[in-house]
């Protein structure tokens, strides 16, 4: 997956929210997230589901001025290889609401992928809880999980494509308590869960069309 996305505030996000029973108006919308970006995710602590603010990029580093990402581990994804590893895998997923995303081949040829039916996605992602020493206050951040690449997606970007999570799958996604994570194997096979609105951009932070837009339709690997 690439390293940019909007979530704007819409039917989809509202219904989203309902149905994860968290606050729409907690969710912090934008055009442009980019790595580092102060995202929103949603995740299941101490018996409450919440949206909480994380930094976009998994792991941190402590600097005079704070908590910052760390340079040295490009952290805004995490590849479904290397799951069986992460402690968050089994105790500390998230959920990451999307309406759009940026993919590409090795950054060029720039395309926006959105559901044709205004839904917002739910990324898998995985969370972390560290300390800011400069203040005192918890910093969460955050990466998306990323599956191989879909056949369907193979001329816009043939390397990866990001966790879409079925509805069906929120709650156990979100519980603390699921640490058996073959539960999610099924998961971790790239899926389009609804048919997608593609089109060609001029680049990922303006996001302007360049070509004409069509429909890739929802298929499973």
């Amino acid at each position: 997956m690439c390293t940019n996305f909007a979530l704007v505030k819409q039917d989809g996000s509202v219904r989203l929210a309902e149905r994860l029973g968290v606050d729409a108006a907690a969710l912090i919308y934008s055009h442009d997230f980019r790595p580092g970006a102060t995202i929103s995710i949603v995740r299941e602590t101490n018996g409450s589901r919440l949206v909480n603010p994380a930094i976009w990029w998994l792991y941190l580093r402590q600097t005079p001025d704070g908590l910052k990402p760390h340079r040295e581990y490009f952290s805004v994804n995490t590849n479904h290889a290397k799951l069986s590893g992460k402690t968050e895998y089994r105790r500390s997923r998230c959920l990451i609401p999307v309406s759009a995303f940026v993919e590409s081949q090795e950054g060029k040829n720039p395309h926006l992928l959105k559901p044709r039916d205004g839904s917002v996605m739910a990324f898998g992602g995985l969370c972390k809880e560290w300390t800011d020493k400069c203040t005192g206050e918890c910093v969460l951040s955050a990466s998306i999980i990323t599956l191989p690449g879909h056949p369907a997606l193979e001329n816009i970007h043939r390397k990866s494509t990001p966790l879409w999570l079925p509805e069906e799958m929120y709650d156990v996604w979100l519980s603390p308590q699921q640490q058996e994570t073959q539960i999610f194997e099924e998961l971790l096979t790239p899926a389009l869960r609804t048919t997608l609105l593609v089109t060609p951009i001029d680049r990922a932070g303006s996001k302007q069309p360049v070509g004409e837009t069509y429909v890739v339709a929802a298929a499973n690997h």
